[in-house]
């Protein structure tokens, strides 16, 4: 039987700290697919999907269960992915990232996007398409949604509801 991430966690407190490469292994490409789509460079995925986990592994003694463990690592992937934009004077990833994905890895959706898709998710201004993907393509809900992004769950609803607004207009023109 596999155990939850909560009971994964409580075991490695209580010192099985063996069970660390389980939590992360059923993580890790998740982690590195999000931090790929973040910087936009697999190299840079690399490197903050490890710097995630060693924060991971740093705090994991003073995390306290809240909400949901997984949107927790992802907000940590958030923030080591500004980390480092600020640490190489990168503002943000241009929408191009998302036909690069595509092409190189289809594993990030459940099924590869079309061009169709691709154009309309780059049509989007960066915030509307950050929720979306992550709505869509990672199944977080609205309220994990805005833990990850450290935005009111209001402001989560609206990026949401206006993308998904702004991708119908631009699917149906074509």
């Amino acid at each position: 039987m596999e155990l939850k991430d909560s009971e994964l966690i409580g075991r490695i407190k209580e010192g099985e700290t063996e069970l660390l490469d389980v939590l992360i292994e059923r993580h890790y490409d998740g982690i590195y697919r999000f931090c790929y789509y973040k910087t936009g460079d697999r190299e840079a995925a690399y490197d903050c999907t490890q710097e995630t986990f060693l924060h991971l592994l740093r705090y994991m003694g003073t995390y306290v269960e809240q909400r949901k463990f997984k949107a927790y690592l992802y907000r940590i992937a958030g923030n080591v992915c500004t980390d480092f934009f600020r640490k190489h004077g990168i503002s943000t990833v241009g929408p191009e990232i998302l036909e690069t994905m595509a092409r190189e890895d289809p594993g990030l959706a459940r099924a590869e996007l079309s061009d169709q898709v691709t154009e309309a998710l780059n049509m989007l201004n960066p915030a509307q398409r950050e929720v979306i993907i992550l709505h869509f393509f990672y199944d977080f809900k609205l309220r994990e949604i805005a833990q990850i992004a450290e935005i009111p769950m209001s402001t989560a609803k609206s990026r949401l509801k206006q993308g998904m607004d702004k991708l119908k207009r631009c699917m149906a023109s074509d």
